[in-house]
């Protein structure tokens, strides 16, 4: 048991593994070199999972923090944010690290990796989807294999995945809720449950390619059935729109989904409403009576968007920006602009979301321009709080995805110093940051980086294990080898 690899040891990690080897559980020598080792890391411009590692340990090995300030347990208000597809909806109602029920795990994030390299490195996806144990985890990255697999044609790899997957399902463990009883089964807080979770992630995961096994996977769960309806009749519209604009004759179970919405949009959901009402006018169509006005705006500048990037419509003025906004929602407005970026059209909504976040101190919305390209990053990230572990804990809110994305995006060298943070603060806000950095980390470092975070993260694991215990084959929902 080692706690830095063999080559290239440096002085500070040959005192770093004679400590660990003679330490006890109470070892403050062997903290401070830890400490010193992670400042030098730091100081040094070290890779990534050195530091990673450095961090996770140092939190691993250290004595409970006094309890500091509390942030509310409560989700953050989903109005505020912009949803493009109805599967978002309970994802919305997720605690955010460090409180208990969040979702974030190192086998989460060998999920989002997986996700993100199928349609471009399958061989790269499997290896690192071999690497779950959790089978809600690992079920959902054999979805994106299932979907890598039928995109190019491959049967063997298509066949071995749904193997693999339907395995999976038969594995997903069943759970219950704290008090014993079931009142959110029926509802869409059912989603708060893991293993109801992990059903309709994997439902969503194979809505295009078997509808009916998701909704199978989701008996008994009213309310979340009721989302996926939502979310396969938006897919349906998407591809139904794609095959009237290909001038091909469309699907009538897709043309039927679009239609049963269009019909009667008050009776969905404004994300639904709004996905169907763009489609529409795509078409050519009417606007429908969306309710919400920030989807209805954004149902109206998308379907701008798509009519002139993909039909050549010239229309390309501003889209009138309603008076006034919802002070509550900026980041919504935000969204609408992210989503139809690059266009003249959304310049207007742009500079007033800009000015209002600006004067409102709404540091969401402006981050989220800024990933957009409407604003400058770097004048954003300027000052933000996540430089220490108690900032990290006591910050406001949920990790800002766009926050840890800017910041590995334009400030690799505080990027580090945030992850550091957050892992000696706490390991599921780091499981967090990464898992919103994974596009920069892969830009950055290419596919192996997601190896190397796995094992860095569980060697720190390893090496935190009192001496004389087996260190654990698996570690927060992942096997720490690939023989596991």
């Amino acid at each position: 048991m080692t706690a830095t690899e063999d080559h290239g040891v440096t002085i500070p990690d040959r005192a770093l593994r004679l400590s660990l080897h003679t330490r006890n559980g109470s070892d403050d020598h062997f903290r401070c070199l830890l400490d010193d080792a992670l400042a030098t890391a730091l100081g040094a411009g070290a890779d990534l999972p050195r530091i990673l590692h450095l961090s996770v340990l140092r939190g691993l090995l250290s004595t409970p923090a006094a309890p500091g300030p509390r942030r509310s347990g409560q989700p953050a208000d989903p109005r505020r944010h912009l949803f493009t597809t109805p599967a978002d909806l309970p994802r919305a109602l997720l605690p955010a690290p460090p409180h208990p029920g969040n979702p974030h795990s190192l086998a989460r994030l060998l999920r989002v990796f997986v996700t993100h390299l199928a349609p471009t490195d399958r061989h790269t996806a499997t290896v690192l989807a071999t690497l779950i144990e959790d089978p809600g985890e690992a079920a959902v990255a054999h979805c994106a294999l299932v979907r890598a697999a039928v995109r190019v044609h491959d049967l063997e790899g298509e066949a071995h995945a749904w193997s693999r997957l339907r395995h999976l399902i038969t594995r997903m463990p069943s759970r219950s809720w704290p008090s014993g009883a079931t009142p959110h089964d029926r509802d869409v807080l059912a989603y708060l449950r893991p293993d109801h979770r992990a059903r309709f992630d994997t439902a969503i995961g194979v809505l295009e390619l078997a509808p009916d096994l998701g909704r199978a996977l989701l008996a008994g769960l009213p309310g979340l059935s009721a989302v996926y309806r939502e979310a396969y009749a938006c897919d349906a519209s998407d591809r139904y729109t794609a095959q009237r604009l290909a001038g091909r004759r469309p699907d009538p179970a897709l043309a039927h989904a679009h239609n049963t919405i269009r019909q009667t949009p008050s009776s969905s959901s404004a994300v639904a409403a709004a996905v169907v009402s763009a489609n529409e006018q795509i078409l050519g169509g009417p606007e429908l009576p969306v309710a919400d006005p920030v989807y209805r705006l954004h149902a109206r500048i998308t379907a701008r968007t798509v009519r002139a990037h993909q039909l050549g419509a010239d229309d390309l003025t501003p889209e009138p920006v309603p008076a006034p906004l919802d002070p509550a929602r900026l980041p919504a407005y935000a969204g609408i602009v992210r989503h139809n970026a690059d266009t003249p059209i959304v310049a207007a909504l742009a500079g007033r979301v800009r000015a209002e976040a600006t004067a409102r101190d709404d540091r969401e919305a402006l981050l989220i321009l800024a990933d957009a390209g409407y604003t400058d990053p770097l004048a954003v990230l300027a000052g933000a709080a996540y430089a220490t572990p108690q900032a990290v804990l006591a910050a406001a809110g949920p990790p800002v995805p766009e926050l840890s994305a800017l910041l590995f995006r334009h400030r690799p060298a505080e990027a580090a110093r945030h992850l550091s943070a957050a892992a000696v603060a706490d390991w599921p806000t780091a499981a967090a940051v990464l898992e919103h950095a994974v596009t920069e980390l892969l830009a950055s470092a290419g596919p192996r980086i997601a190896h190397d975070l796995h094992r860095a993260v569980a060697s720190a694991f390893t090496c935190a294990t009192a001496p004389g215990a087996r260190p654990p084959s698996v570690i927060d929902g992942a096997y720490t080898d690939a023989g596991g």
